[in-house]
């Protein structure tokens, strides 16, 4: 592994324990379970009871799933907010002072989002499949995880971009994360179809990560070949990494900027 690849990973490690700090006094084991887990699967709830409420049986899978995966949307953009914790805390001056590469420390510093998402929205799916006439084999269980996963942590790295512009503009990042939120929601297939909307919003779609991971767990719910299954799991992981790499350039330029003694960051 070359010199770079290994400060890389070190900035990835030095973020995640800053993650893993600012998790735990976010929350207890009992906070989580009991506050926000149920808080969630209410919301999957909430929202499945449209489909409960049309009348059409496969239009309440779809309705579940979305539900469900827009949790790990809305968790995973929780990044958005906490990019910007160092800049309100004073410390992101420390950081552009360091010698740590940027993009990794901020890979590694919201990791808990994502790692949370895909335990939450993986136990709102498999609960709710108890409710509602979802089907999933034994063999299925371990593949929506990953998919879970997957999905979350291209989103992550959707959020992170969205976060980098958070740095310029800390005063909006709540309002650029809900924006965000609402829009995936009602163009990227969680309560109606993509190709419900003009093909241009179809086509911007394309590149959230959701969209693709809905399809991979749709098609696997619905018992298609595991072959279609990948190919919208390749999509989610191709969308993903287009996304980071847009990310670890733009937090390479904000830290180039600041540390040229841009007072906008500092």
């Amino acid at each position: 592994m070359g010199t770079h690849a290994m400060r890389v990973m070190t900035a990835v490690r030095q973020g995640f324990i800053v993650a893993r700090t600012d998790f735990a006094w976010f929350y207890t084991w009992k906070t989580w379970l009991g506050g926000w887990l149920v808080r969630v699967l209410c919301q999957v709830a909430f929202y499945s009871i449209i489909g409960v409420t049309v009348g059409d049986p496969d239009y309440v899978v779809h309705v579940v799933l979305g539900a469900a995966l827009m949790i790990c949307v809305a968790e995973s953009l929780m990044t958005v907010a906490s990019t910007t914790w160092d800049l309100n805390l004073g410390t992101f001056p420390l950081l552009a002072a360091s010698p740590v590469v940027p993009g990794g420390y901020y890979f590694g510093r919201s990791m808990m989002w994502p790692l949370s998402a895909t335990a939450t929205t993986s136990i709102a799916i498999f609960t709710m499949s108890l409710f509602f006439d979802l089907h999933w084999t034994p063999a299925d269980v371990p593949l929506v995880v990953v998919l879970v996963l997957l999905t979350s942590f291209a989103t992550y790295c959707m959020a992170l971009v969205i976060g980098a512009v958070a740095l310029v503009a800390p005063g909006a990042r709540n309002v650029m994360s809900a924006v965000v939120t609402m829009a995936i929601t009602a163009f990227c297939g969680a309560v109606v179809p993509v190709d419900f909307w003009p093909s241009g919003v179809g086509w911007a779609a394309q590149a959230v990560p959701v969209t693709h991971g809905l399809n991979a767990i749709r098609h696997l719910e619905s018992g298609a070949d595991l072959g279609v299954v990948a190919r919208s799991a390749g999509l989610v992981a191709l969308v993903g990494v287009v996304w980071l790499t847009v990310a670890m350039i733009a937090f390479r330029g904000l830290f180039n900027h600041s540390r040229r003694g841009s007072a906008s960051l500092s």
